[in-house]
This record gives C-alpha cells, sequence and structure tokens, in this order.
C-alpha cells in the first residue's frame, strides 16, 4: 500500500511541475494528431495503389531516414539548442503535411509522390527524435525521470485511443483529406506548447556542470562526436543487448504493421472501421502496458519480461489468422482483432518502456543525444530490409500466411534469447563510463 501511494505521489508531483505539464501536453496535442494520421495515411496508401506490396515498400520508407540520418543528425542536436530543434522540426512537420493534403484534393497524388513525402517527413522526425529525448532530462528532474517516460507513454495511448476511435468517424463524415489537416494543426499547437516553456534549465541538477559540457562539446569535431557516440554505444553490452533484440522484433513486426489494410480486407472481410477498432484495441493495450513497466521493472528480471512479452507477442500475431473463420461478420471480427492487437500493444509497450527507462538511466547523460540517435538506427536497421522482403515474397505468400509465419517464429526466438548467455540487468554488466 505504501508503494502505491509513494507512486501517486510521484505523478502528482510530476504534474505540479508546470514545465513539465507543458511538454506533457504538447505531446499529447501531437499524438492525437499522429493517430488519426495513422489511421488516414494507411487506409490512403492501400487504396492509391491497390497492392500490398507497396503498401509495404511505403511502411519501408517511413523508417529509412532514421537508419541512415538520425545516427549523422545525434552529433549535430549534440550541440544544439533542444528546444529550437523541436520547435522547428514541428513547424517543417505541419506544413508538409498540409502541402500534401492540397495536392490529394487536386487529384495528383500517386505512390511515388507519397513515398517522397514519407521521405520527407520521416527524415525531420531523425532530426526531431533524438532532440526530444535529451530535452526530457532538461525539464524533470533524474529522480523523476521513469515516472515522467511512464506516464507520458501511458496519456499518449490514451489519447492514442480516443484519435483512433475517432479517426473512423471524422474519415466517414468529412474526409481523409480533412482528417490529415487535423493532424497538421496538431503540429502547429504542439510547437507553440513547446515554445512557451521557460527557465527549463533551472530543473537541472546541474545546471552550470551541464553549460561546462556544452562548451566542450563545442571543441569537439561532428566526426570526432559522431564516432565517440558510436564507440560508447558498442562499447556498452547492455545496450547492444537491446539493441539486438530491437532488431529481431522491428523485423519480424513488419508484416503485422504494414500489412494491416489488407488484413481488414481480405482476411476479415471487413473495411476501414476494423482498422479503428484495432487501433483503440491496440492503444488500450499500450495504455496498461506502459502503466505497469514501472512496477514490473522493480519485481521482474528485465530477461524474463523480455522473455515473456515477447512470446505474448508471437503468440497473438499467429492468432490473427482467426479471422479468416470469421470474415465478413462484424461483432466476431471486432472481438478477434481487437483481442490480439490489445495484448500484442500491451507486450510491446513493456518491451518499449523497459528498453526506454534502462537506457535513460543506464547512458551517460553526456552522449544521450548521439547514443540514442545510435540506438533509434540499429532499432530501426532492419525494417527497410524485412520490407523489401516481404514486398518480394508477397507475390508467392499471401498476407495471413506472413503474418502467422513471423508470429510462430517471435516465440522460437524469445526461446532461444531465454536461454541464451545475453544479459540485460545492469546490475550484471560492467556499465562503462564516458570518457
Amino acid at each position: 500500500m505504501a508503494e502505491k501511494t509513494t507512486e501517486k505521489k510521484n505523478y502528482k508531483d510530476l504534474l505540479n511541475e508546470k514545465e513539465y505539464s507543458k511538454l506533457l501536453l504538447s505531446n499529447l496535442v501531437n499524438r492525437f494528431g499522429d493517430s488519426l494520421d495513422a489511421i488516414a495515411f494507411t487506409w490512403l496508401i492501400y487504396h492509391i495503389t491497390q497492392s500490398a506490396s507497396w503498401a509495404v515498400l511505403i511502411f519501408g520508407l517511413n523508417v529509412l531516414p532514421n537508419i541512415i540520418v538520425q545516427p549523422f543528425a545525434g552529433p549535430i542536436i549534440e550541440k544544439m539548442d533542444k528546444k529550437k530543434i523541436i520547435v522547428l522540426t514541428h513547424l517543417a512537420r505541419g506544413i508538409i503535411i498540409t502541402g500534401f493534403v492540397l495536392i490529394y484534393m487536386y487529384g495528383k497524388a500517386n505512390p511515388f509522390i507519397m513515398a517522397g513525402f514519407t521521405l520527407l517527413i520521416t527524415t525531420i522526425e531523425s532530426f526531431n527524435l533524438p532532440a526530444a529525448g535529451a530535452f526530457v532530462p532538461m525539464v524533470v528532474k533524474k529522480e523523476n525521470l521513469s515516472h515522467a517516460m511512464s506516464l507520458n507513454s501511458s496519456l499518449s495511448s490514451a489519447v492514442s485511443l480516443v484519435g483512433t476511435g475517432a479517426a473512423g468517424i471524422i474519415i466517414a463524415k468529412f474526409g481523409v483529406q480533412f482528417t490529415m489537416m487535423i493532424d497538421a494543426a496538431t503540429f502547429f499547437i504542439a510547437m507553440i506548447g513547446i515554445l512557451s516553456i521557460r527557465n527549463y534549465e533551472d530543473n537541472k541538477p546541474a545546471a552550470e556542470e551541464a553549460k561546462k559540457e556544452q562548451k566542450a562539446k563545442s571543441d569537439f569535431s561532428y566526426k570526432a562526436m559522431l564516432k565517440d557516440g558510436f564507440k560508447y554505444v558498442l562499447g556498452n553490452k547492455l545496450l547492444v543487448n537491446f539493441a539486438v533484440m530491437a532488431v529481431l522484433m522491428n523485423f519480424l513486426l513488419v508484416p503485422l504493421n504494414a500489412l494491416q489494410a489488407p488484413v481488414a480486407e481480405d482476411v476479415f472481410g471487413l473495411g476501414s472501421e476494423l482498422l479503428s477498432v484495432m487501433g483503440m484495441a491496440a492503444s488500450l493495450g499500450a495504455i496498461i502496458g506502459s502503466a505497469i513497466t514501472p512496477a514490473l521493472i522493480e519485481r521482474f528480471k528485465t530477461k524474463n519480461i523480455l522473455f515473456s512479452c515477447g512470446v505474448l507477442m508471437g503468440s497473438f500475431m499467429t492468432c490473427v489468422a482467426l479471422g479468416q473463420f470469421v470474415s465478413g461478420m462484424m461483432i466476431a471480427g471486432y472481438m478477434i482483432g481487437g483481442i490480439c492487437y490489445f495484448v500484442m500493444s500491451g507486450a510491446a509497450s513493456v518491451l518499449c518502456g523497459v528498453v526506454s527507462i534502462q537506457f535513460v538511466n543506464v547512458c551517460d547523460r553526456a552522449y544521450l543525444a548521439r547514443a540514442g540517435a545510435v540506438m533509434g538506427a540499429l532499432s530501426a536497421a532492419a525494417m527497410p530490409l524485412a520490407s523489401i522482403l516481404v514486398s518480394c515474397v508477397l507475390v508467392k505468400l499471401s498476407p495471413l500466411v506472413l503474418i502467422v509465419g513471423c508470429g510462430v517464429t517471435t516465440v522460437a526466438l524469445m526461446i532461444i534469447v531465454m536461454f541464451s548467455k545475453m544479459e540485460f540487468d545492469a546490475k550484471k554488466i560492467e556499465v562503462p563510463n564516458a570518457a
């Protein structure tokens, strides 16, 4: 009982921190727009291209800049004002999405234009993500980081639940273009929220020390900082092990994430409404997963958490196949699709939360942006390759067979990892200090 009371107090104290509340609200507004866009753009891709292969390729392009651009963006961002980077990237993405909507309204959208916009948006995001990750510790005290990240994740999932549920209604009533304009507007609103954050350096435990570090960094060349960032990550066994897990999971989840529209139509025999149902279920699962992550970390070994969540993900991935037995049956389809995505998302949320919290706790603050960029690139590295392979395999196999195969493979790999010598707990691995 005392533990729960302390946890509630920590969350309450966080919300009383004015600057963190502004950051949290900005993130939530942004997340709401993303949840609308996720449904609208996924449906738009499949219906403009009429090809499952194109849907997978564009999904792969969506993560490609995170691999190529993000590691090189990290050292640049390390020496810049993180707040300004976040503001500029929000502004740029809002303008670009508005431009795409205008092209779509004039009937000029095609697969190549969609692919180009996808690359552009994600390239800008590759600058935003390291800056946002490094900005959080500047706003939140170190002792509150775990709860701050968990609260942000839980509330973001709650907002995503609302946005995903509203997406189907908004698209049906006002059209895809109106839905995407709301997404563009959320970037502008979030930008204003970030701009309103003042004196965030006052929340640093060692503000003067951070300023000295920043000055020292300005003397480093870009090449030296880039090399140092890679060296730091690759020299940290804990981060390497987490990166290996992330690569495996991202590779195996590509078919499930990229083929939602074909699954809704071809497997379940239902329309875009099922995408909203699965999205809402996934958001609800993510809320619960994020909320219980800190407690799981305190009570269980990290390896056991990863194994359990990985097996759950793989098992319910194969259960998507049950949709073919209720094709065209709305209630049964919604139940099966919803349950599968609820469990998979909840498990994935715990996996991501464990990795994120461990990363922030272990990583030296002087390397946070660079290491975050490198980790982001390493974890996403498998996705474009998987997208190309899936596109080729779809010529011979159906989307359902691919998803079931990935589910079975996930369970098998998690069993191998569980009985391997890989460690995931910081106490068992010597963590190197920054040079």
